[in-house]
């Protein structure tokens, strides 16, 4: 950590684009439309050295009470429990559907809803998220089989979720919509976020980019669901990046065989729906906050993956099989994580500490602690309200993947059902904050547990 507050501080130093120039000069209200009302203000010729300088009047097209910045599965659920918590909610979203990971990267099981292995009685993410994947059920969308060993039934017609949810990505964009439309979540797809609106070390508001230009929009809190910390880290909150060996976790492109034989039986090693069957692909290293290299693992990856398919239906037998979709995009495991009020520590999750201000639990095993897959010997590690609430910031509150912890316990709380949990949370503290013009990190952490319990979340709280 030391070295990286070094590295920063020499950052500063050199020449670049400065923080406030990047997130743009000046804010102003503007009646038309942003694509006709957005000018250049003042405008350098492109200068000899490494920087071009852009002063912009950025039209503010919206003010609600709540933004999530990210639809992935963390910023879905946040959005719900925002708007169900009775606050105006926008959600800003960079593609044309909702699910993040889940449906754009094609990781099309949920996992982490109880441990593992056993002690796994406790169901440990419910609420919101339970509601969503009823939906999914309602409409048909669960797979047949998935790659993940039951040692337990668990009906999940009934209500009851096993450890992991497969899921058809189709069904689970039709059920956000669904949920999105009940709870009167206001939708703004699209839209890249690319910064964050600042009053010095407040944040009200994001910048977005879309076909309509660069429009801000206002909002009393930011929920950053962004899943690289990107608004925090733009905002100034400090961070930790991932591991730089050892345990940090690679990208992978996802994709989905179609054609698949019926002499097959189960699930061919992935998620399997009829004879389509999702799998993880070729993987791959380095920075996934690097556009150059997340560029080459695109290209690597879909090259590689092609030729290992045409190979698979050289096989007898196997002729019938096809590559049906690759995933919109390669999934990123491991970037930022924004330093919060508390970090919770590789000990905090294999002892299963429990935190007074807890507002969610993680039950995922840790997948490649030290090269091994980590199974809990309990039932799940308390995440704290205080992980959510990043340090020299205001006006915002974490949520998914990037929220304040170490390397192992993060390789835990990332996957899709803890982190959508940790959303519910985000999302109703997000709302009282705005309600009451409160800052999130002078929340009243008890109101926030009733809230959160009386939307049916598991907190593991003793009953009143």
């Amino acid at each position: 950590m030391a070295e990286y507050q070094k590295k920063r501080r020499a950052s500063k130093n050199k020449p670049g684009i400065r923080r406030r120039d990047f997130i743009g000069g000046v804010l102003t209200v503007a009646a038309a439309s942003a694509l006709s009302s957005q000018r250049p203000v003042s405008a350098a010729k492109q200068p000899s050295g490494n920087t071009y300088r852009e002063v912009l009047e950025t039209p503010i097209v919206g003010r609600y009470q709540v933004i999530v910045a990210g639809g992935g599965p963390s910023g879905l659920i946040a959005a719900l429990a925002a708007a169900r918590s009775g606050a105006k909610t926008l959600l800003v979203e960079r593609y044309g559907f909702l699910g993040g990971n889940g449906t754009a990267g094609l990781m099309t099981c949920y996992n982490g809803f109880r441990n593992q292995r056993p002690p796994e009685q406790l169901q440990t993410v419910k609420g919101i998220t339970a509601e969503y994947i009823a939906e999914i059920v309602r409409l048909g969308g669960i797979a047949d089989s998935d790659n993940y060993a039951r040692q337990f039934p668990h009906d999940v017609r009934n209500g009851e979720l096993p450890y992991c949810i497969g899921f058809d990505p189709e069904a689970a964009k039709i059920a956000a919509l669904n949920m999105i439309k009940k709870d009167g979540v206001n939708l703004r797809l699209h839209s890249w976020v690319v910064g964050p609106m600042l009053r010095d070390s407040q944040v009200t508001g994001v910048i977005a980019e879309s076909k309509s230009g660069r429009q801000a929009i206002a909002a009393d809190i930011v929920v950053d669901a962004t899943g690289d910390g990107d608004v925090a880290a733009q905002a100034g909150a400090p961070f930790m990046g991932p591991a730089e060996k050892g345990d940090r976790m690679g990208m992978s492109l996802m994709y989905r065989l179609g054609g698949l034989p019926t002499n097959i039986e189960g699930s061919y090693g992935g998620i399997r729906i009829g004879d389509r069957v999702v799998k993880w692909g070729p993987g791959f290293g380095g920075d996934g906050l690097d556009v150059e290299n997340l560029t080459r693992a695109e290209v690597g990856t879909r090259l590689n993956l092609w030729d290992e398919i045409q190979d698979l239906r050289k096989k007898p037998g196997m002729e019938s099989v096809y590559l049906l979709e690759t995933a919109t995009g390669i999934g990123v495991r491991e970037t930022r994580r924004i330093l919060g009020e508390y970090v919770v520590t590789e000990q905090d999750a294999i002892k299963g500490t429990r935190f007074p201000d807890v507002i969610a639990i993680s039950s995922n095993p840790m997948p490649s602690y030290h090269g091994k897959r980590f199974f809990f010997g309990h039932e799940g590690f308390d995440i704290p309200y205080r992980s959510l609430v990043p340090k020299k910031v205001e006006g915002l509150i974490l949520t998914g993947r990037c929220i304040s912890s170490e390397q192992a316990p993060f390789q835990s709380a990332r996957s899709m059902a803890p982190a959508m949990a940790i959303g519910h949370a985000s999302g109703c503290a997000a709302a009282m904050a705005a309600k009451g013009n409160i800052p999130p990190r002078k929340l009243d952490v008890k109101v926030l547990q009733n809230l959160l319990s009386s939307q049916k979340a598991e907190l593991r709280m003793p009953a009143k």
